[in-house]
């Protein structure tokens, strides 16, 4: 084994042995810094995304309150109809009443339970307003009988 390294003034001897793991640390720091900076950054973008979907929910809120408070999204017959028939319900009896302060619907339904839920979350998802007096359902040969009672307040 012919080493010259032990040979060599000291003062190289301790630069080698000082500089050549100050190095690799330096390097090695510099790869946990770099990943380091990689999941800031990933966790800053997810932050933001949330921070997004939060602005959209509080907006969606807003419009709900908005929507519930106001005449205009109130359901309408011709609404009405268009749902039931989206949702695959067949309409048995639809009865109207009307008063000084209210207009009430009395609406039965035939249809799978899967479509009457699909149906009230047509409309809660497009933020209508649903005042419901009286819910019933009966549960027929091979299909639920659905009735409900909507109060409609007149302006």
């Amino acid at each position: 084994m012919n080493n010259d390294f032990l040979e060599r003034p000291i003062w190289q001897q301790y630069l080698v042995c000082i500089l050549l793991p100050l190095t690799l640390f330096f390097i090695g720091y510099q790869f946990f810094i770099q990943d380091l900076k990689q999941q800031a950054d990933q966790q800053m973008a997810l932050y933001q995304e949330k921070q997004v979907e939060i602005e959209m929910l509080q907006a969606r809120i807003e419009r709900y309150h908005a929507a519930k408070n106001s005449s205009l999204t109130l359901i309408t017959e011709h609404e009405l109809a268009n749902a039931i028939e989206r949702n695959h319900l067949k309409l048995v009896s639809f009865k109207l009443e009307q008063n000084d302060s209210a207009t009430y619907w009395d609406v039965e339904l035939n249809g799978q339970f899967f479509d009457f839920m699909r149906f009230i979350g047509d409309f809660n998802d497009n933020f209508y307003y649903l005042n419901f007096q009286q819910l019933s359902i009966g549960k027929q040969d091979n299909y639920l009988r659905i009735r409900l009672l909507f109060k409609k307040d007149r302006q």
